[in-house]
């Protein structure tokens, strides 16, 4: 997921911005119900659109959204797909883990499962370094796709041998570690965006000059060690993929137990009006949300919102509270991790761990 993309998305605070959201398949027989699916959610976003616009006033919004949905390629999705529209931009978005189907018509795109997939790991980058070439991965989950363009593949500009101990002179090393350091470059003017996984991969000594050469050695996640030149794309994914998961899967266990340590400094807040209260305020250092947690509401004054949704007119009414603090969160700077159902029963489903 381009965190760039997310923040473009985010940007956008003007009714009607039109969000659709669909769960799909990625392989025969099952990816020719993507079309159907599709087709149906399409039908019901101009219906919608229709009902709170007029048929006149939508019709363009409504020609935007068909264009789009007829550029989806059914035999290339992933696991989810998203459609944004409004009358300024039309962006469609694959999502590597099943999404809940639904049609959202608000004053802002409902980007949670893109939120989701930067800061549940699932989108990251792998470098494979050897003295000959660097190339570069875009991953989602243990999906891989090398990245051909803005310098990569990149090869090396003189000869050189595998390292050993009898064939490491100093030039030689001052060699590696300027071609590294232009890898790096390369990749931080491109491909950084925010909060950027990168894992590296190559034999131990590789990645050790690499580490001296990079400018920015904290969006280095993990290391992959072994000679990888021979391996597929596709392997060297499902590689990469093993140890992303088992990190991620440790920092939302020790995310967790911040809880108690907040708790015992009077840090917490939880439940969906507390928590939008202080994140409003910018006081909200990491959101902990139980990933299917979807509640409605209004937007009140002095940064509270109403709960009771009765009587408001539709437009005003915030279909899923949840993705619209969890925007918040992000775009104050802190960080929004999404944990299992029913880890957060005590807290509400919703829970911060604030900055002061």
């Amino acid at each position: 997921m381009d965190k760039n993309l997310l923040n473009k998305l985010m940007e956008v605070k003007e009714y009607p911005c039109v969000s659709i959201l669909l769960p799909t398949h990625r392989t025969a027989p099952e990816n020719q119900k993507n079309a159907i699916r599709l087709k149906k959610l399409v039908r019901q976003a101009t219906e919608m659109l229709e009902s709170e616009l007029g048929k006149r006033e939508s019709k363009g919004l409504s020609e935007k959204i068909g264009k789009l949905a007829a550029k989806v390629d059914i035999s290339r999705t992933l696991d989810g797909l998203a459609l944004f529209v409004n009358k300024d931009m039309e962006q469609m978005v694959d999502i590597p883990f099943r999404v809940k189907e639904r049609v959202i018509i608000d004053k802002t795109f409902a980007t949670r499962d893109l939120i989701k997939s930067v800061n549940r790991g699932t989108s990251y980058f792998v470098l494979d370094l050897s003295l000959h070439r660097a190339r570069l991965i875009s991953c989602f989950r243990d999906e891989a796709n090398e990245i051909t363009q803005n310098g990569f593949p990149m090869q090396s500009e003189f000869e050189m041998l595998e390292l050993n101990p009898t064939d490491f002179s100093r030039e030689k090393r001052k060699q590696i570690k300027e071609f590294f350091n232009r890898v790096d470059k390369a990749f931080l003017s491109n491909y950084h965006f925010g909060d950027t996984k990168l894992v590296i991969a190559g034999v131990q000594k590789n990645l050790s000059l690499y580490r001296e050469a990079a400018d920015s050695k904290d969006i280095i996640y993990e290391q992959l060690e072994g000679n990888y030149e021979a391996t597929s794309v596709h392997d060297l994914g499902k590689k990469a993929w093993e140890l992303v998961r088992e990190k991620n899967k440790k920092e939302r266990h020790t995310a967790l137990n911040e809880i108690q340590n907040a708790i015992s400094v009077q840090k917490l807040a939880s439940g969906i009006a507390e928590v939008w209260r202080f994140a409003s305020e910018g006081r909200v250092k990491m959101l902990l949300v139980e990933e299917d947690y979807q509640i409605s509401a209004v937007p009140g004054p002095d940064n509270n919102i109403i709960m009771d949704i009765g009587g408001f007119p539709e437009k005003d009414i915030m279909p899923d509270a949840v993705d619209e603090v969890a925007e918040i969160v992000v775009d104050k700077g802190g960080k929004v991790i999404f944990v299992d159902n029913g880890t957060l029963g005590n807290y509400h489903k919703i829970a911060a761990i604030l900055r002061y």
